[in-house]
């Protein structure tokens, strides 16, 4: 099964140096979305969202999966 990596991109960059065995890319997009929303979620409780922030999913090979930023991660409704 491959490994995907989700790093994550914030105020501060925290690469995934474990990963996740899934079995596809759509998986991996799944996952990506579920880790977005859980940081959004952390960040409005302290107060902020900055909707750029953002996960990159890899490879094992370091090639670019996807971006998941959290603005697609969320719907805002005033």
């Amino acid at each position: 099964m491959p490994r995907f990596y989700f790093h994550l991109y914030n105020d501060v960059t925290n690469c995934d140096d474990e990963g996740k065995e899934l079995p596809d890319p759509s998986a991996a997009h799944v996952q990506a979305l579920v880790y977005a929303r859980d940081m959004a979620a952390v960040a409005v409780r302290e107060g902020y969202l900055d909707l750029s922030h953002r996960i990159e999913v890899t490879d094992q090979d370091g090639g670019l999966i996807l971006e998941m930023p959290f603005r697609n991660a969320v719907q805002v409704k005033e």
